[in-house]
């Protein structure tokens, strides 16, 4: 049986981990907002210099999940 300090503890890491989660989870989305609003747009981007290098990585996880799917594509069609 848990006691309810233990209980309370363990419902706070479970919930900050919850939290942690759903801030990256946001990050994400907020970066491709940015990424799809300055998408063919010619000039410089309108991106804060700390956000240039997540969003080179958001779009490079981007291209492996399009090549995948071209690649799927591709063995349907053979």
């Amino acid at each position: 049986m848990v006691n309810k300090e233990n209980f309370l503890k363990q419902r706070i890491t479970k919930v900050t981990e919850q939290l942690e989660q759903l801030r990256k989870e946001n990050r994400k989305m907020e970066l491709t907002q940015i990424m799809y609003q300055n998408l063919g747009r010619e000039g410089p981007l309108n991106v804060k210099k700390e956000d240039l290098v997540e969003l080179g990585e958001l779009i490079n996880e981007k291209l492996k999940v399009i090549d995948k799917r071209i690649e799927a594509l591709a063995k349907q069609e053979n």
